[in-house]
């Protein structure tokens, strides 16, 4: 063990060293020197990163934004039609400090990954032309326009005057999957079905689901544990645009679960929304107030706790949220709290934060954490669980809180520049035949 650290330290002062060489701090000098526009890109999970950097290569892209002579902030909504709206947020830092843009993608739900991509870089690449053309560079810059073949017809004049699914999507999905080994075993099918119609005055949204878990656990040629959950929701929402602030809506919903002794459930909910942030702006910043009076309905497939097979019950509940997305990071976080009006002791409340920050240069922190006070479990079997029943997590235990957090850091130095893609041998960071 002591040989295998030396020899990492050993590596890691060999590369260290390489990267201070005077060859690669003249290289890094040259690069700075050229006048190219640097960028930032701060999209996460969605951008195609190496596609980018080889579509669009009059920039120098830097993997820290202090760098960066433009941050690309990218943030993502879905549009009526289930496809989704990118919006790119280009802000000038540095010398282009002042200048900023939006520009806006629309990718439709039948768009292949490439088709997505190739879209979205022409957009960024014209978006990107605006500050490259006040550098060095803009001599080599040209623009073209792709004429339309003669007789062609555009794409509007080609779209139908009026739309015969009257802005309807439907959805359905399936899905399964198996593990086995001599010991255990484990298998889950799934299944949905979703509607949703989504213009500027109504919001509609129907949704069903399905699923079936099933594991087993053998201990011995004649001891076999079996756990089986199932579950169905029916779900549908209803919101009408009032304003740019204010929206009312309809909560509803139907559902069963084993794990939750529920055979039947269902709840109605009419509820008003206030968000301090036109909701044209909810890409970047939301703080949303929802509050709610309804019902909900209950038929258990053992008696409760409280001698119960079945109860109707009023509630209300009001939830805040709030988000952010910055050139700093993102935050987001809430909290909700639910009572039955009959028994205001029989109440849930809960609070979460989600948290991606930039502190300073080349260090980030991120962690998400949420707690509940849990004293509304109404729907618990009065007969005790059985060890098996504990261990499969059979059913739902009795308990007054949950928590839950994740937490991380990151630090990295070096060169800035991140212009160069490659694959080989699975990209950078990828699977390897050999792991420690």
């Amino acid at each position: 063990m002591a040989r295998f650290t030396s020899w990492l330290a050993t590596a890691f002062v060999i590369c260290l060293c390489f990267a201070l060489s005077p060859a690669t701090a003249r290289a890094q000098s040259t690069a700075a020197q050229r006048g190219r526009v640097q960028v930032f890109l701060d999209c996460s999970h969605f951008c195609d990163f190496d596609f980018l950097r080889t579509e669009i290569t009059f920039v120098d892209y830097v993997r820290e934004r202090t760098a960066a002579d433009v941050h690309v902030l990218v943030t993502t909504q879905g549009t009526g039609g289930g496809g989704t709206e990118y919006t790119i947020n280009l802000l000038g830092q540095r010398r282009f400090a002042g200048t900023q843009d939006t520009l806006l993608y629309n990718a439709s739900r039948e768009n292949s990954q490439d088709v997505t991509r190739r879209g979205f870089a022409g957009i960024l690449k014209l978006g990107l032309v605006r500050f490259a053309a006040r550098t060095d560079d803009a001599a080599k810059l040209s623009v073209s326009f792709a004429e339309r073949a003669a007789g062609a017809a555009s794409e509007a004049s080609a779209a139908p005057a009026s739309d015969p699914w009257n802005f309807w999507v439907y959805s359905a999905s399936a899905s399964g999957n198996t593990n086995r080994e001599r010991q255990v075993q484990f298998s889950s099918i799934r299944g949905s079905l979703s509607a949703d119609r989504v213009t500027e005055a109504w919001k509609f949204n129907v949704s069903a689901n399905e699923n079936y878990n099933e594991s087993k656990f053998r201990l011995d040629d004649t001891t076999e544990f079996t756990s089986i959950r199932r579950g169905f929701g029916l779900n549908a929402l209803i919101v009408k645009s009032l304003s740019a602030h204010w929206s009312a809506g309809l909560r509803a919903g139907a559902s069963s679960s084993t794990f939750l002794n529920q055979r039947r459930a269902f709840r109605f909910t009419p509820s008003v929304e206030w968000d301090l942030f036109p909701y044209k702006e909810s890409t970047r910043r939301q703080l949303r107030v929802e509050y709610g009076v309804g019902i909900r309905g209950f038929q258990y497939n053992d008696t409760t706790i409280f001698n119960k097979l079945e109860e109707t019950l009023p509630f209300h509940a009001l939830s805040a949220s709030y988000s952010q997305k910055q050139t700093w990071g993102s935050i987001s976080g809430g909290a909700s709290a639910s009572t039955y009006l009959n028994d205001a002791s029989k109440r849930n409340a809960s609070v979460y934060v989600n948290t991606d920050l930039r502190l300073f240069k080349g260090f980030s922190l991120n962690f998400f954490t949420n707690y509940s006070n849990i004293a509304d479990q109404i729907f618990l079997r009065k007969q005790a669980s059985t060890t098996g029943d504990v261990l499969l997590q059979q059913q739902q235990q009795a308990t007054s809180y949950s928590f839950a957090f994740f937490g991380g850091l990151r630090y990295s130095f070096g060169s800035l520049l991140n212009n160069v893609v490659n694959p080989r041998f699975g990209g950078s960071g990828g699977d390897s035949f050999f792991s420690f």
